[in-house]
């Protein structure tokens, strides 16, 4: 097996959900009120760092698909902040995985963020040009339409970007909902979002959160790396290969 074929993996070791306990701070806590980040110490600008980041660093992404559609892609993730760029209607706005990402590199949504990302995005694509996928975002979510639209643009002008995440954005009077809907309708083959929690039936792909397995719902597939059935999002693909609602694990 070549070099290339061995960096699948992230550099930390795959931590299923077994034996971890779930937590949330109570509901009164100021990052709750204020819609921020328990850590706010933890978000950074744009221009500081590199804002994608080798999915390398994270032991639930892996560097490199292995399997699907987009075997062999780089795999590139955005972390933005919690809450402040979620839907207050986010069915984990308390429960959200980032409070316990006390230690996760959080960009600051400024005025330089797409050029930012923008720039970066077009030096992979240089670095990748058979193709590179995108995670948006690891936390945080989709805040405005116009961020929508670029993400659209990006598109368009990069054909080796490929896209995967999930957004709480679904209610009917949201207008960044609404460009969602579209784009993902457009470019599902490239841009493999899903709404998380959406209302069943739901018309795209979707997920929902359960608090044991026995709670899948019928037609639902449990997510593989939750139960440890696979390492990472990175050796599975099932996210952007099925249309499948994906159940999630609350932790």
């Amino acid at each position: 097996m070549s070099g290339v074929a061995r960096r699948t993996k992230s550099r930390f070791a795959s931590r299923p959900l077994n034996d971890q306990p779930a937590s949330m701070p109570p509901f009164n806590h100021p990052a709750l009120t204020e819609g921020r980040t328990l850590y706010p110490a933890t978000v950074r600008a744009s221009r500081d760092r590199w804002a994608l980041k080798s999915g390398d660093n994270a032991r639930k992404i892996g560097a490199r698909i292995l399997k699907g559609r987009w075997k062999g892609y780089a795999v590139y993730t955005l972390t933005l902040e919690e809450r402040k760029t979620c839907p207050t209607s986010c069915h984990h706005w308390r429960s959200c995985m980032g409070n316990k990402m006390n230690w996760a590199d959080r960009v600051a949504t400024r005025p330089d963020l797409l050029w930012r990302l923008e720039r970066e995005v077009a030096l992979l694509e240089i670095r990748h040009p058979g193709g590179f996928a995108v995670r948006l975002h690891v936390l945080g979510d989709f805040f405005s339409v116009e961020y929508v639209q670029f993400w659209e643009r990006l598109l368009e002008l990069h054909p080796a970007l490929h896209v995967w995440g999930y957004s709480a954005r679904h209610d009917k009077d949201d207008p960044i909902a609404a460009a969602l809907v579209a784009l993902v309708k457009k470019q599902w083959s490239r841009f493999a979002v899903r709404f998380s929690n959406a209302p069943m039936p739901f018309a795209l792909p979707a997920t929902t959160t359960v608090e044991h397995p026995l709670q899948v719902p019928t037609g639902s597939v449990l997510c593989p790396e939750q139960i440890g059935r696979t390492e990472s999002c990175s050796t599975c693909g099932l996210c952007w290969a099925t249309t499948k609602r994906v159940a999630f694990i609350q932790h």
